[in-house]
């Protein structure tokens, strides 16, 4: 049997990592002197107003502990491990899970690095339970989803671009950005790095931009927030009419609020997989 293990930054509630499969760990995050452990996604968002009202504001990703602990219960019960780690131009997350892979030998442990994190993250904790469910193996399974990571797609947007730059996982951007003339940047993850794909003015035409960058063909789309719940409820309203399909409505933890700021608004979605030759 194979159990799926990702990071916190999946966003998942514990009653839908039991039901995919799936072990969470831990990443941990300071505010004002304060240490929180964010776990499972839940209905408690108090995080928010205690972020809101300080800059001391720091993360850790998920610890070589953490992982060790996990995978060597997980082998010692004789399970195999499929761990989806955020993407490693965010975060030290991978190193570590890769670290604690190779002290235990790697055998019946395999690590990716989908260069993703968030809902991007969550789509492929899908898609590995669905390969799992139809059979395939440890190692087939880890590079269908290796081959998948192309075909997951996030746009995001900011009005405030300090938190990004002061994360440090933020490429060049023009200063001006988010601060002058209402200026928005409409933000992509691509190959696993944060870059800036376009800017508009304003917040009507930041969600307008969000909503028309969803191809029709997309599958599984998800709105995230953290705080805008109109903006995102709006967008999500958007999507449907236009694609004539369901679009899910998820908030995005503490550990991304601090880096990405409270405002951040995003969409994403998975399109069919190119063929390879």
């Amino acid at each position: 049997m194979i159990v799926i293990v990702t990071d916190s930054t999946a966003g998942m509630t514990h009653q839908e990592a039991r039901e995919l499969g799936a072990m969470v760990v831990p990443m941990t995050y300071t505010v004002a002197g304060n240490l929180h452990t964010e776990t499972y996604l839940n209905a408690d968002v108090s995080y928010i107003d205690e972020i809101a009202a300080t800059q001391d504001l720091r993360t850790s990703q998920a610890a070589i502990g953490e992982y060790l602990a996990t995978f060597t219960h997980l082998r010692r019960k004789g399970y195999e491990v499929l761990c989806l780690a955020i993407s490693s131009r965010l975060s030290g997350t991978f190193s570590n899970a890769t670290f604690c892979a190779k002290e235990l030998g790697k055998e019946g442990i395999r690590v990716v690095d989908t260069r993703t994190t968030a809902g991007g993250l969550l789509l492929m904790v899908r898609a590995a339970r669905r390969l799992i469910d139809a059979g395939l193996s440890l190692e087939e399974t880890a590079r269908k989803i290796e081959a998948m990571r192309d075909a997951v797609n996030i746009r995001f947007s900011v009005g405030d671009m300090t938190p990004l730059r002061r994360s440090g996982r933020l490429g060049p951007v023009r200063q001006s950005v988010g601060t002058i003339l209402n200026i928005r940047p409409i933000l992509t993850c691509r190959k696993g790095s944060v870059v800036a794909c376009g800017m508009v003015r304003g917040r009507n035409e930041q969600l307008r931009t969000l909503v028309n960058t969803v191809p029709e063909g997309a599958h599984e789309v998800l709105v995230e927030y953290i705080k805008d719940k109109e903006g995102a409820q709006n967008m999500a309203q958007r999507l449907e009419q236009r694609l004539k399909r369901t679009v899910e409505l998820r908030r995005v933890g503490p550990v991304l609020g601090i880096h990405l700021g409270l405002d951040a608004i995003g969409v994403i979605w998975r399109e069919d997989e190119k063929p390879t030759i």
